[in-house]
């Protein structure tokens, strides 16, 4: 597998998007807007106007995609943006590809998390007991692993991991 400029930049701005939503438990402004750009812009310098659209359509289907789980309240701004940001360099059938493997990912990071957090017993408990009343009631229950704790994880990561990852398992390509 060759790496190409694009790829390496991306891999950058992941990593620093990892490193401060770690660190700071937030994604800046600054990084993300200008790396939209830059996708856009190394697109439509390979590839002009088509290239431009490329870019563009992956960084609004990104942040469509994201974005419906930030007014649902599950992730936060940042994350959107970065999303965005990633789309526009991926374009839009591998944006679609990376949003389930970062999905998978993010998932697997959440209950990792709740495992420590929560302690390993008491998370396979409660996701039982999720499973059962899902399946019980044929929908999908809202359920919060504990009484006034929200598990804040730090989705940057799950992002980077099924970016990456997506270049491994990427069906369209």
């Amino acid at each position: 597998m060759r790496i190409d400029m694009t790829e390496i930049i991306l891999l950058l701005i992941l990593g620093a998007a990892i490193a401060s939503d770690l660190r700071w438990r937030t994604i800046p402004n600054w990084l993300t807007g200008p790396s939209i750009l830059v996708g856009l812009g190394l697109h439509t310098v390979m590839n002009q106007l088509s290239g431009f659209v490329f870019g563009l359509e992956g960084a609004v289907l990104g942040l469509g995609l994201f974005l419906v789980m930030y007014l649902l309240g599950w992730m936060g701004a940042g994350d959107v943006k970065l999303y965005a940001a990633v789309g526009s360099f991926l374009g839009p059938a591998q944006t679609i590809s990376a949003a389930v493997v970062i999905a998978l990912v993010g998932g697997l990071l959440a209950l990792v998390m709740l495992g420590f957090n929560q302690g390993w017993r008491k998370m396979g408990l409660w996701l039982w007991s999720y499973v059962q009343a899902t399946v019980l009631t044929g929908s999908v229950q809202r359920m919060t692993p504990g009484q006034g704790t929200a598990l804040k994880v730090p989705y940057a990561v799950a992002i980077g991991l099924g970016t990456i990852g997506s270049y491994w398992w990427y069906p369209f390509g």
